[in-house]
């Protein structure tokens, strides 16, 4: 209606926290060069966005690059109408034309023709990055930061002449006045804190840096990170960068034995994700099986944006990216019973980024047969698929490095019973010590059972309310001898929520509804 006034309420602006602690989640990284918010002293940081982070040091500025340098060396300076066209090919094909220059009268000399091209390259430097210098009669040319080893091989650079101005073009080989380029470990940490933030919004995230070992990988650095955020933690991915060693199924084991033997043991049970570089592997069917290890607390991700930003930091690092930020942006807003493979719920793309799947070698599903994709699927990897007629990019399953019969072999097991464990224990702890009133004959009296039945169930009780659990039972049995063991046995038998991983519909042709 005109000269109405109308309001629409926003929803989001105060940053309500979450409800429970089953979304607080770490990143573990190895690098030789920190952040320069961390020091050697301060090695974990607690970020409620991704704007923390940058605060702290990692950013996506590319800023720890090495710009990738080529020359072109004059050796005519040509006529005047004489035109230079210098473009340069970036990744996936795109080339970035730096612009056509015409000499003049005055560029009389190499000095002066080179002075005159450098000076026109760098007038354009804030619209397409490059820039450029001139001395005696070498051009050198700077490449954009952001592009990191990817000017490396090939002929990125290409002069294109008409006229008689010559010259003699060198890429960025690395030798003499040429400079190879470097890529950004700062920019992919960002990626994966960025991605888990934009899976999960109101996440916590507790990210470390640490050295890069010098022999074998214990991933001591996970307890102590579990330990730092005093046990909150639920959830941790592992991100070995290209610093660090090619992936390893050893890892996974190590990994696992971290956390059982010292975050399970004590009170603070968690799973984990792991990332690591198989850019080396054509064809990751090769790769170990993992229902051959006995690694339940860990999943591995062989998942990748396939067009995106994960895909070019891919092709500028050289290295895989993975999709693990992105993964366990997805455990860390799903509920503990939650698969995060559910369709309806955890679409992995926001129309851009990973909305075309790839593997972390670089190749793109769709160029894969369905049967090796299967094959994949059936080592239990974790990686990114689409579904006919459905917008959106979604997890294959939530598998986790154990064999397929296993109890705990998808992420969802584990972090159920992880959470009933916690729960458990925060509520039976304050009766540790108390005492067990007995019948005469030696047996538990009700009240007894009734008391820690009562402390065993209450959590128990709140998780099915939540769904997190179908049902429960507590039992202790009064015959037990607690006075020679001074051990109260308490039994808790768990009915998970169910994961429609297959569906099948019975369809066909009827003479008739009646």
């Amino acid at each position: 209606m005109a000269g109405n006034i109308t309001f629409v309420n926003g929803q989001g602006g105060l940053g309500r926290p979450l409800a429970g602690e089953d979304f607080i989640s770490g990143l573990l990284y190895y690098t030789a060069t920190l952040p320069s918010g961390y020091s050697s002293s301060d090695r974990i940081k607690k970020f409620f966005s991704v704007a923390d982070a940058e605060n702290a040091g990692i950013t996506n500025t590319y800023s720890d690059a090495t710009a990738a340098v080529a020359k072109w060396v004059i050796s005519a300076y040509g006529a005047t109408g004489d035109t230079v066209t210098i473009k340069v090919t970036e990744p996936n094909g795109v080339v970035v034309n730096l612009g056509t220059y015409t000499t003049v009268a005055g560029d009389s000399s190499i000095a002066l023709l080179g002075a005159s091209i450098a000076t026109f390259i760098n007038a354009g430097t804030v619209v397409h990055g490059y820039s450029a210098s001139f001395s005696t009669a070498t051009l050198l040319l700077t490449f954009p930061k952001k592009l990191g080893i990817f000017p490396n091989s090939g002929s990125p650079l290409a002069i294109t002449i008409v006229g008689t101005v010559a010259g003699t073009i060198t890429q960025p080989l690395g030798s003499g006045s040429t400079v190879q380029g470097v890529a950004s470990k700062l920019a992919v940490f960002h990626y994966h804190i960025s991605e888990f933030f934009r899976l999960q919004p109101k996440g916590v995230l507790y990210v470390g840096f640490y050295a890069v070992p010098l022999s074998t990988y214990t991933f001591g650095e996970i307890t102590t990170m579990v330990n730092y955020s005093s046990g909150k933690i639920r959830q941790i991915g592992v991100f070995l960068n290209s610093e660090c060693h090619a992936y390893a199924s050893a890892d996974l084991t190590a990994i696992n034995t971290q956390i059982v033997t010292y975050c399970d043991a004590n009170q603070k049970p968690l799973s984990a994700v792991y990332g690591a570089d198989v850019s080396g592997t054509s064809d990751l069917s090769t790769l170990t099986d993992l229902n051959t290890l006995s690694a339940n607390k860990v999943s591995a991700v062989l998942g990748q944006d396939g067009a995106g930003l994960g895909q070019y930091l891919y092709v500028t690092v050289g290295k895989s990216i993975t999709c693990l930020g992105a993964c366990l942006g997805a455990v860390a807003f799903s509920q503990v019973s939650n698969s995060i493979e559910w369709v309806g719920k955890f679409n992995i793309s926001n129309g851009t980024e990973c909305d075309t799947p790839a593997f972390a070698n670089g190749d793109l599903l769709s160029a894969k047969a369905d049967s090796y994709i299967t094959a994949i699927d059936n080592l239990r990897y974790l990686f990114l698929k689409k579904y006919v007629g459905n917008a959106g990019t979604y997890f294959n399953d939530s598998h986790t490095a154990i064999i397929a019969t296993s109890d705990y072999a998808y992420i969802e097991n584990n972090r159920t019973i992880d959470k009933a464990k916690r729960g458990i224990y925060s509520s039976v702890l304050p009766a540790l010590g108390s005492p067990l009133v007995l019948n005469s004959d030696g047996t538990l009296t009700d009240t007894t059972i009734a008391y820690f039945s009562s402390l065993a169930e209450l959590n128990l009780t709140q998780m099915v309310r939540d769904a997190d659990l179908s049902a429960f039972a507590v039992s202790i049995d009064p015959t037990q001898n607690v006075l020679a063991t001074n051990l109260l046995v308490i039994a808790v038998e768990l009915l998970p929520v169910g994961v429609a991983r297959a569906i099948r519909v019975d369809i066909g042709f009827v003479p008739s509804l009646t």
